[in-house]
């Protein structure tokens, strides 16, 4: 009774095992969506290195990867992804904003689940920008409605610590992560200063001129580059004090420069980018596009790299440690293309990769037990059978025993 007992138990953990292993084989996974090239590029976060991870904001989705290679990424359902900011000291820690709610996404260490941080439940709009500053663990939220959000990361959760209400968009945020606590914002028409790590904000003076581009360089002082309307280049280690930058950029009495966009390389921070234009016109203003420069010296001087003359650049997309690699998408078309030494990108469709084939813990763990189950049930047979050959021999020799009828 005890051996047949044994014998169900054995084949019952042995069919459950294999069941299970079989059907977390044959769990399908989500495909991953790979592009060779972007087509709507509306938020960029450049790796710190050559071999890094890039994050890319393409018609309301999230993807990663590098030119040539994009990966979509997984994100919650319903939401248009809207702006992407990435904690520098910890490259596994992405977040994500929301254009079409007043929230946040984090995931930490390529996870495919997303915690919601909710700015505001009751007002209307989106996040459209974000910035961290990875040495005072802050982030900073800009949105189309309701300003600025300070948000402090501590690791186990994020603490909404700061709010402050604007009349215009927060299109552009910039901060550094040396511990300096710079911190801007720029609107359509002002640029405002972070005081006090962001509790409070000021308006900035002495530009000379409505801001158009923002870009800050994680170097030691951290410099702060703000492309304006008619001044072309300022720069600032403060926040208050600008000097102009615009050696080489054809800035000369009686012109106007206007700044389209501005960029650092994150792995070179003495290497940036800039999109300029000339604005000719008094009542009617006419923008003539003049193309992209560099600089290797921090905006000492600059030096051109590609001539845009159609049509005026939008944003800038350093490749990260290659001097003078660079995408620019343009106020027509979103589409990133390659200037300088950038490798020009192929137009295909996007590739859909096979599923991941990959044997997970659960299915090792299944088939494990399996194995065992099933060399515990063979064990059990062969000494079952032993046991009845023993039997079986012991008698028939029984049986081939003389019969004795003494009395």
């Amino acid at each position: 009774m005890i051996r047949k007992s044994f014998f169900i138990l054995t084949t019952t953990v042995l069919v459950l095992a294999v069941f299970a292993g079989l059907v977390s084989a044959l769990d399908e996974k989500p495909v991953s969506v790979v592009k060779t090239n972007l087509e709507n590029v509306r938020a960029y976060t450049a790796a710190t290195s050559a071999a890094g991870i890039s994050y890319a904001v393409d018609g309301g989705e999230l993807f990663a990867g590098r030119p040539g290679e994009w990966r979509k990424v997984t994100t919650p359902a319903g939401v248009i992804v809207g702006s992407v900011a990435v904690d520098s000291a910890k490259p596994g820690v992405v977040y994500i904003g929301a254009a079409n709610e007043l929230a946040l996404y984090r995931t930490e260490g390529r996870k495919a689940s997303w915690t919601r941080i909710p700015l505001d439940t009751e007002q209307v709009g989106g996040v459209i920008s974000l910035a961290m500053d990875s040495a005072n663990h802050l982030i900073y939220a800009g949105t189309d409605t309701a300003g600025i959000y300070r948000l402090r990361d501590v690791g186990s959760s994020v603490i909404a610590g700061g709010h402050t209400q604007l009349d215009e968009p927060v299109v552009q945020l910039a901060t550094d992560s040396t511990g300096a606590g710079l911190a801007f914002a720029r609107t359509p028409s002002n640029l405002y200063r972070a005081e006090s790590l962001g509790l409070e904000w000021s308006t900035v003076q002495g530009l000379g001129s409505a801001p158009t581009a923002l870009a800050i360089a994680n170097r030691y002082p951290a410099t702060v580059y703000v492309g304006t309307a008619d001044r072309g280049v300022v720069t600032s280690q403060d926040g208050v004090s600008w000097t102009l930058a615009n050696d080489g950029l054809g800035l000369v009495p009686g012109s106007r420069l206007y700044v389209d966009a501005l960029a650092v390389d994150p792995a070179q921070l003495e290497v940036i980018y800039v999109a300029t234009s000339y604005l000719y016109g008094s009542t009617t203003t006419h923008h003539s596009p003049v193309g992209v420069a560099l600089s290797t010296n921090g905006g000492a001087s600059w030096s051109a790299l590609a001539a845009v003359t159609d049509v005026a650049v939008a944003e800038l997309l350093p490749l990260p440690d290659q001097t003078g690699a660079v995408y620019a998408v343009t106020v027509a078309s979103r589409k990133p293309v390659a200037l300088g030494t950038a490798p020009a990108i192929a137009a295909s469709a996007p590739v859909v990769s096979k599923p991941d084939t990959g044997l997970s813990l659960t299915t090792i763990l299944a088939w494990t037990i399996a194995a065992l189950a099933g060399i515990a049930l063979a064990f059990a047979l062969v000494t079952d059978l032993r046991h009845r050959t023993k039997v079986a021999t012991g008698s028939k020799a029984l049986a081939k025993q003389p019969v004795s009828n003494s009395r």
